[in-house]
C-alpha cells in the first residue's frame, strides 16, 4: 500500500515508521517547518526528535505545491501528523490533490469553524475540502519515542474507515480498537491535554508528595471529560477505554503538558512558559486546549466542569495558584 505522512515531527515520523514495518511503500512530508527534521534525516544521520535512523522512507520538503501534489495523489493511505496548529493550513494546502482515501490522523485539539465556533477537527477539515473526508482519529496513550521504538501501545481509531486503517497498521506491539465513536475519541484527545496540565500544576504547587491532589484532579478530569463527550454526542465508554483513561494517564505522568502544569504551579505565567518551551521545540498543546475546551463547553450550554474552570482562571486569567486550586470542591 502506499502510504503517505503528513508532518514529519514527532508522531507523523513514528507513525512513519509504524507504516514502514508493516511493508508499505512511506512517503513522509514535512511541511514548511519541517526541514531541521527532515535535513539530518537526509544526511543519514538520526530524526532529531525520536533519535532514531530512518530507512526505506521517501522524505519530501514541503516548500513546493508540486512536492505535495506528488505525494498525495499516489497515496491509499493518508496519516496526518501535523499538530492542531498547523493542520487547516496543510489541509487547505492539500484540498486540490487529497485523494478521496482514508485520513488517518493523530492530530489533536478543537478547532474554530466557518462559523466561528469552536468545532472537531473532522467537521472543519470537512469544510475546508468541501467534502466528506474519510476522517479517522487515532487516539489512546501512544507517546512517539515508544510507538517508534515498538513499546506495547493501545490505540483506538474512530471513524468509518477504522477498520482498514487498524488493518493497514496494526500489529506486533501496536494494538488497535476499531470504533465508529469519532465524537468521543476526538474530544478526549483534545480535553487531555487541557486536564494533563491542571494535573501537572500539583507537581509545581506542593511537590512530589502530592499523590492525593493528583488521583482527585485524575477522577474529576475523567468525570468532565465525559461529561463534555456525552452532551457532544460520544459515549462514555469512550472515555474510560485508552481514548480517555489511558491517553490522560500518560499524558499525566509524563507529557510535555505535564511539565507545563508543574512550571506554571510553581508561579510561573503560562504565557512565558509556553513561549520558552516552544522556542525549546516542546510544544504544549494543552496551553491552547484549556482555551478551546472551556470555549467549547460554554458554547453548547456544558456546566459543572470544576477543575477545567479552575485550570482556565489560572492559565488564561492570570488566577492565583493557591487561591483557585485551594477553593476547588469535587464530587
Amino acid at each position: 500500500m502506499r502510504v503517505t505522512v503528513l508532518g514529519a515531527g514527532y508522531m507523523g515520523t513514528a507513525m512513519a515508521t509504524v507504516a514502514q514495518k508493516r511493508g508499505h511503500e512511506v512517503t513522509l512530508w514535512g511541511t514548511w517547518l519541517d526541514d531541521p527534521m527532515l535535513d539530518p534525516v537526509e544526511r543519514g544521520e538520526p530524526h532529531p526528535r525520536l533519535k532514531l535512523t530512518l530507512s526505506g522512507i521517501t522524505t519530501v520538503h514541503g516548500h513546493d505545491v508540486a512536492e505535495l501534489e506528488k505525494a498525495l495523489r499516489p497515496a491509499e493511505l493518508v496519516v496526518c501528523g501535523v499538530n492542531s496548529d498547523g493542520i487547516a493550513e496543510v489541509m487547505r494546502r492539500a484540498a486540490p490533490f487529497m485523494p478521496n482515501v482514508p485520513i488517518l490522523s493523530v492530530t489533536k485539539g478543537i478547532l474554530e469553524n466557518s462559523a466561528k465556533k469552536m468545532e472537531r477537527i473532522d467537521l472543519v477539515i470537512g469544510e475546508i475540502l468541501g467534502r466528506d473526508p474519510r476522517y479517522v482519529h487515532a487516539a489512546g496513550p501512544a507517546k512517539a519515542m515508544e510507538v517508534a521504538r515498538d513499546v506495547l501501545t493501545w490505540m483506538c481509531f474512530a471513524g468509518p474507515d477504522a477498520r482498514f486503517c487498524a488493518d493497514a497498521l496494526a500489529g506486533k506491539t501496536l494494538l488497535v480498537t476499531p470504533t465508529n465513536d469519532i465524537a468521543g475519541a476526538e474530544l478526549c484527545s483534545a480535553l487531555k491535554n487541557a486536564y494533563a496540565t491542571g494535573i501537572g500544576m500539583w507537581d509545581g504547587f506542593v511537590g512530589a508528595e502530592s499523590h492525593n491532589a493528583r488521583a482527585a484532579s485524575f477522577a474529576q478530569a475523567i468525570a468532565e471529560m465525559r461529561t463534555i463527550v456525552v452532551a457532544s454526542g460520544g459515549s462514555a465508554d469512550t472515555v474510560h477505554g485508552a481514548a480517555g483513561v489511558g491517553d490522560l494517564h500518560v499524558t499525566a505522568a509524563a507529557g510535555r503538558n505535564r511539565a507545563f502544569g508543574e512550571r506554571i504551579g510553581r508561579g510561573e505565567p503560562a504565557e512565558k512558559v509556553a513561549r520558552e518551551m516552544l522556542a525549546a521545540g516542546l510544544l504544549t498543546e494543552g496551553y491552547a486546549a484549556i482555551a478551546t475546551a472551556t470555549r467549547f463547553a460554554a458554547e453548547r450550554g456544558i456546566t459543572g466542569l470544576p477543575l477545567l474552570a479552575a485550570i482556565n482562571e489560572i492559565v488564561w486569567r492570570g488566577g492565583d495558584v493557591a487561591k483557585t486550586l485551594g477553593a476547588l470542591t469535587f464530587g
